[in-house]
């Protein structure tokens, strides 16, 4: 028996069958799993945000609140239960679907503390491993917004603690829960793919013995690998809510996959297979994208807390080995997995995007902590040394991430939203390039109702909307049902003829020529003007209202850094054409494009030097002659980005014009 760790020394058997002689879980045990389930749900509560944010929330409340389809794979069960949230009687419908991250982000801390007494039967380690856990940086952040990944880890932690139970001799009934709940989570996210493997392995180790072999193994256990298959694939019938919803035309309905063929392209992500090539690989990309996730690492706890988990990994190795091999290997599997499929760029962005990939491994890692703490624990000499650890893992991560992730403030993407419709002319069109325009538009009208007159037309990243009903045959054929970009400025040329609505783009983009189309920045959009066709034109940024301060309250926020990179953009964009407009063709004579130039760089240290928006302010620089000044955003791109073929182009087509045409002086 190895009591630092566990009542129970794995057998030489190799199969769990024989109960333990106590209850497994005493009374003091569940009264500490209450305890870090109410202490964290508190956290959470209190720094819950009070409506959308940014990212897929708009779209994720929108679907639970009608209910609806939102992006592939459909994420049926989190419409299903976020859809009884929505009807809470309190707060905003926001609100009430961001509170069901925060029930889930509590349930799975609550899964932690009882999965590390189940390994440690250490309840100062369950306690302080658990509450550090709920402080760490990803997942907290994720546990105040509308998101998919707290009800994932909340799976995860279910699955991994029933697999630890059933290794301990619980009996066959939490292996077949195991197999129903990893199918419930295969249905929740993708993260459960990657996790079959390490899971089926673990479960082999325990049965394939060299009895077993003599006995016929699958002949042996082919009714409860049965039963299990059996029970996974009735879990993942949720998935039928996507074609039975699609058939009533929710207000979201993404990939309208009602039919077969729409079905499985939703479910497969067609929509989304262009992201596997569109970046180069090599060894040392791969080799760097793992790096980036160690770095997200040592930021969940901070330093100290990580290496302790280190430590506790090797204590599980040694002591635990199969179950430390299964959390080793399934934290591993998803990183290498979500680094192989996404091949991220080490961009802002993309960052951004891709932290939370790794919540499941940071979930591991927590099981190591406690772990350490319970070796520490056992040990009477070193109970106050656990306690002084314990509270710091916990104060640590509190203190660094606190102001991060507190969102009971956060007004930016409502803001944000409501501004965009504010800018808008009566029965306006509105094709946006972002997830947080769009969607923040999106929660506005369906849920809250406001200006149902706007037609916007990309809620689902390809343009769609009853408006191309009316598209002639061969342009239906050319673009197809799921219009890729490259087709867009086809259809945007298309509705400036067909149609007298306003037009309006988050960004301009390239036209024919020949069409007379051009595009005039009206605040934080963009008009398209047809031919002969003019529009009042004013500055809408001293008009537009803000809650939240824009010193004070963005605190790193991704969505709150963008929303003020493209207000000092829409700035910039105003000096330019001020300087344009009354300079005529010769701009030099004049300098109004200093103050221009000026909202550039305050638009690049509100979002950080990143090489994308280095690369916008090139091309911004580059349509007003400033070739001197775009070139060398373009080389400061390239630096960060040396294998990008798109920002070569750029830098070669300015250098090829300031030899070509006189460049004009900012000042």
């Amino acid at each position: 028996m190895d009591k630092d760790l566990s009542n129970k020394a794995e057998g030489e058997s190799g199969v769990p069958g024989s109960q333990t002689e106590d209850r497994f879980f005493q009374p003091s045990h569940w009264l500490i799993v209450l305890s870090v389930a109410i202490l964290s749900f508190t956290l959470y509560f209190v720094t819950l945000a009070p409506t959308i944010t940014g990212e897929d929330s708009g779209e994720f409340v929108t679907a639970a609140a009608l209910p609806g389809i939102p992006h592939p794979p459909g994420y049926p069960l989190y419409c299903m239960v976020g859809h009884l949230f929505s009807k809470l009687p309190w707060g905003e419908t926001a609100w009430r679907v961001n509170l069901m991250s925060a029930v889930f982000a509590s349930l799975a801390v609550a899964l932690l503390a009882l999965t590390i007494i189940a390994l440690t039967r250490s309840k100062e380690a369950a306690f302080f491993a658990a509450l550090a856990f709920a402080c760490s940086r990803d997942f907290w952040g994720q546990a105040v917004i509308a998101e998919v990944y707290t009800m994932n880890l909340f799976f995860v932690a279910l699955c991994f603690l029933l697999l630890l139970l059933w290794s301990e001799g619980q009996g066959k009934g939490t292996l077949y829960a195991f197999a129903f709940f990893l199918g419930l989570g295969t249905s929740l996210h993708n993260t459960f793919l990657l996790l079959i493997p390490p899971c089926s392995l673990f479960v082999l180790s325990y049965q394939w013995t060299e009895r077993d072999r003599e006995q016929r193994f699958f002949q042996q256990y082919w009714k409860t690998w049965g039963g299990c298959a059996l029970l996974a694939a009735c879990a993942l019938s949720v998935y039928l809510y996507l074609p039975l919803r699609s058939r009533a035309n929710p207000f979201l309905d993404w990939g309208n996959p009602e039919t077969l063929s729409n079905f499985l392209r939703h479910l497969r992500r067609t929509q989304y297979d262009f992201m596997f090539s569109q970046y180069p690989r090599s060894l040392g990309r791969f080799l760097n994208q793992l790096l980036t996730y160690g770095r997200f690492g040592l930021l969940q706890f901070g330093l100290l807390p990580a290496v302790i988990a280190v430590v506790g990994m090797g204590l599980l190795l040694r002591r635990r080995l199969r179950y430390a091999v299964l959390l080793l290997s399934s934290g591993l599997l998803v990183i290498c997995g979500f680094c192989f499929w996404q091949n991220f760029e080490q961009t802002r962005e993309w960052l951004w995007v891709m932290r939370v990939f790794g919540i499941p491994a940071y979930y591991s890692s927590a099981i190591a902590l406690g772990a350490a703490l319970a070796f520490l624990a056992h040990k009477k000499r070193f109970k106050f040394v656990t306690l002084l650890l314990g509270l710091f893992c916990i104060a640590l991560p509190l203190y660094l991430n606190y102001r991060l992730n507190d969102k009971s403030g956060y007004y930016w993407a409502q803001d944000y939203g409501e501004n965009l419709l504010y800018t808008m002319e009566e029965d306006a069109i509105f094709i946006s390039d972002s997830d947080h325009a769009s969607f923040s538009i999106l929660y506005l009208q369906a849920v809250c109702g406001l200006r149902p007159d706007v037609i916007n037309l990309r809620k689902y990243g390809y343009l769609e909307g009853d408006i191309f009903e009316a598209l002639p045959d061969a342009l239906r054929d050319q673009v197809g049902e799921f219009p890729a970009r490259r087709h867009e400025p086809e259809l945007i040329v298309w509705l400036a003829e067909y149609t007298q609505r306003p037009l309006y783009l988050s960004k301009p983009i390239k036209l024919p020529a020949e069409k007379g189309l051009r595009f005039m920045p009206f605040g934080l959009v963009f008009r398209l003007l047809r031919p002969g066709e003019e529009a009042a034109h004013r500055e809408y940024a001293p008009e537009y209202h803000w809650r939240n301060d824009w010193e004070k309250d963005r605190r790193g926020d991704y969505t709150a850094d963008t929303i003020l990179y493209e207000l000092e953009m829409a700035k910039a964009q105003e000096c330019f054409l001020k300087g344009r407009d009354k300079a005529g063709d010769d701009p030099e004579q004049e300098g109004f494009y200093r103050g221009a130039l000026q909202y550039v760089e305050a638009a690049l240290k509100a979002y950080g030097r990143d090489p994308v928006v280095l690369n916008n302010a090139g091309i911004l620089c580059a349509r007003y002659k400033l070739f001197v000044q775009a070139a060398a955003y373009f080389e400061e791109a390239l630096q960060a980005l040396p294998h990008s073929q798109s920002i070569q182009q750029n830098l070669d087509k300015a250098q090829a014009r300031l030899t070509t045409e006189k460049p004009v002086s900012p000042v």
